[in-house]
């Protein structure tokens, strides 16, 4: 993550390498760069809700590939990392890393609510890419169907869902 990040090493998912759009987008996502919270070290990407990623997120929502509330994306998290921990020790191979899930979070949380996401950004650092979009709690929860419940924080799950939203972010800019 910021200084931790290096944008143009970051692995993102196989469909996007393959189809030569990776490079584009680890430009976009290291282009607006903001700190996670005032006091911390950690920069994460700034999205811009456009058109196609509001699409893109719906696209998600609709084929149940986003988990919402931080506790559950917490708990979703940490049990895929044991997991994960559990079958690389029997592997003897080492798959380097590779984005699998976002961390989608709108830019009205509590200084305390950005700190646990730092957290969770390095724990899963080597799968979890963390996002703030440029958009409130409210307009999110609206967006994603919600009505006027705030989501202020978001997990894209499936690799294809990832590879949507992020591709999202280059759509129409050539």
């Amino acid at each position: 993550m910021g200084n931790l990040m290096n944008w143009s090493a970051l692995r993102l998912p196989r469909p996007l390498e393959s189809a030569g759009s990776a490079e584009k987008i680890r430009k976009a996502l290291a282009d607006s760069t903001i700190l996670l919270w005032q006091e911390g070290n950690l920069r994460v990407p700034l999205l811009h809700m456009s058109e196609p990623l509001a699409e893109a997120l719906q696209r998600a929502r609709l084929q149940r590939r986003i988990r919402f509330g931080f506790e559950d994306i917490a708990g979703r998290l940490a049990a895929e990392k044991k997991g994960i921990d559990a079958l690389r020790q029997k592997m003897t191979s080492q798959e380097q890393n590779r984005v699998s899930r976002l961390l989608l979070f709108s830019g009205d949380g509590a200084q305390r609510l950005y700190r646990h996401i730092g957290q969770i950004l390095i724990e899963h650092r080597r799968r979890l890419l963390g996002c703030r979009l440029d958009t409130d709690s409210k307009t999110l929860g609206k967006l994603l169907g919600a009505g006027s419940v705030g989501i202020k924080v978001i997990l894209v799950e499936h690799k294809d869902a990832v590879s949507d939203v992020l591709r999202a972010l280059v759509d129409g800019r050539e």
